[in-house]
């Protein structure tokens, strides 16, 4: 008689599979049985649910490092344009460019420091956070699922974050950051994966159809954001656009 796997033998073995096995195993593959190639590891004792330990692809991996360093740059730029501006009120900063694109009446006002702080200090340390994520994902090391939890609220907070200083932007001050909308163009790719990677490891508690909607729909959802970004600040600022033209 044919060896039947327990569960605890399947969820051995997908956390062993390469990214594309698992994405083809979530795609409707066969599920994986005990005459696969990929060998399960030893099993640990079972601990509490939250304590449950999951891997990524190095793809999510190096996005996490590539976005949070991206991000990091970002931040530096925005604190030390805030610092320069404290220094000298009436010297120009860089990313001051034109009327529609400038970062200068955003930094010291209280929607630049809604926590006391700079919100450049915040993202700062949210990406280091990320980046040291990204790195020990890079080293085939796998995250308990808080962590998983952790990083889906974190990035939750960071799109709404997004879509909140956006509307500040239009409304408030009428230009656009640049080091901001490049923060923004990291955060969105990164919030998309992190969802999508969290769900296939298990930790959302999402039924399979979903899961695999969710991870094969990543990048779709990473565009629609973008899409939705970039249609609201064509159309916001249209009249700005057309008068710089002209």
């Amino acid at each position: 008689m044919a060896h039947v796997p327990t569960q605890a033998e399947v969820d051995a073995m997908i956390d062993a599979m390469s990214e594309e096995e698992l994405d083809a195993y979530l795609a409707g593959g066969p599920a994986p049985t005990a005459g696969t190639h990929v060998e399960a590891p030893a099993q640990e004792p079972e601990g509490p649910a939250w304590r449950s330990a999951t891997g990524a692809p190095r793809s999510y991996a190096a996005l996490l490092i590539v976005g949070s360093l991206i991000g990091i740059g970002a931040c530096w730029e925005l604190i030390v344009s805030q610092i320069n501006q404290l220094r000298q009120p009436d010297a120009g900063l860089v990313c001051d460019v034109n009327p529609l694109v400038s970062c200068g009446d955003s930094l010291n006002v209280w929607q630049g420091n809604l926590l006391g702080v700079p919100n450049s200090f915040i993202g700062a340390m949210a990406f280091a956070v990320l980046l040291l994520i990204g790195l020990l994902l890079a080293s085939g090391a796998r995250l308990p699922r808080w962590v998983w939890w952790g990083l889906v609220a974190g990035t939750a907070v960071g799109i709404a974050f997004v879509a909140w200083f956006l509307t500040v932007s239009i409304g408030t001050f009428g230009k656009l950051c640049p080091f901001c909308t490049l923060i923004w163009a990291v955060t969105i790719p990164i919030a998309a994966n992190t969802w999508a990677r969290a769900a296939q490891g298990g930790h959302l508690g999402l039924p399979p159809g979903a899961v695999r909607r969710l991870v094969g729909g990543r990048w779709w959802i990473t565009g629609v954001m973008y899409a939705a970004v970039a249609g609201i600040v064509l159309v916001a600022f249209w009249d700005g656009w057309v008068a710089m033209l002209r």
